[in-house]
């Protein structure tokens, strides 16, 4: 019976740490900063879940095949995309990634400069992590706020 129990317990375990997932999870997030640079379709494809459901600037909701669609042909180009204070929290096979963004982005041939939050959970299956939700909010410029 002692057996069972202790079988049962390395079966439930995570084979990795917090901190392992934490490292990993931050890799993952700077393939994903590689591939909106580029513009990589194809490792941008592999990166996002089937079920991916993404909240835009304006709370427009895309899932993965329209997030796709404006990836590969929206007019955009980032020429920086600098994330900073960002923070994994993992929770099982869930790990939950919030920052900031420094950006540059030309959209249409109209270039854009300003800061963002996100919000982004990444979920692993059969030992592979992808994208599932991502939310982001513009941080609105201290020079032009209100005062």
């Amino acid at each position: 019976m002692f057996f069972i129990f202790v079988v049962l317990m390395s079966a439930l375990q995570s084979p990795t740490t917090s901190k392992d997932t934490a490292e990993a999870v931050k890799q993952i997030e700077e393939r994903y900063t590689v591939a909106l640079i580029k513009r990589d379709d194809a490792e941008f494809d592999q990166l996002l879940a089937d079920d991916l459901i993404h909240i835009g600037f304006e709370g427009q909701i895309a899932n993965k095949t329209e997030y796709m669609a404006f990836f590969k042909h929206g007019s955009w180009r980032y020429t920086k995309y600098e994330p900073s204070n960002v923070a994994v929290k993992p929770i099982g096979n869930v790990a939950v990634v919030t920052g900031r963004v420094q950006r540059t982005i030309f959209v249409n041939n109209k270039e854009t400069t300003g800061a963002f939050a996100f919000t982004h959970v990444w979920a692993r299956t059969s030992e592979r992590w992808r994208l599932t939700s991502s939310q982001v909010t513009t941080v609105p410029n201290p020079a032009s706020a209100p005062r």
